[in-house]
């Protein structure tokens, strides 16, 4: 996991992806992700609303949804 990232485990399927500790003061959810059917997929949504996109391995998608916070906020 990238340093400050954390994943909230929200149902079987689904995480809610924090820049810092989930809920805590200051913290951001940058997006989710999905577990797909296709082994170690997982489908991330930003939270800004862009597109999503399928991504091999969860902490791949992590840092996908990463640098799309990051972009947003440059």
């Amino acid at each position: 996991m990238p340093d400050g990232v954390h994943r909230e485990h929200v149902s079987e399927e689904w995480y809610v992806i924090w820049l810092g500790l989930p809920h805590a003061e200051g913290s951001v959810v940058i997006g989710r992700t999905k577990r797909l059917r296709r082994h170690l997929y997982h489908r991330c949504f930003p939270e800004s609303g862009a597109a999503c996109e399928d991504v091999r391995g969860h902490v791949a998608g992590i840092e996908w949804l990463l640098r799309q916070h990051r972009a947003r906020a440059d």
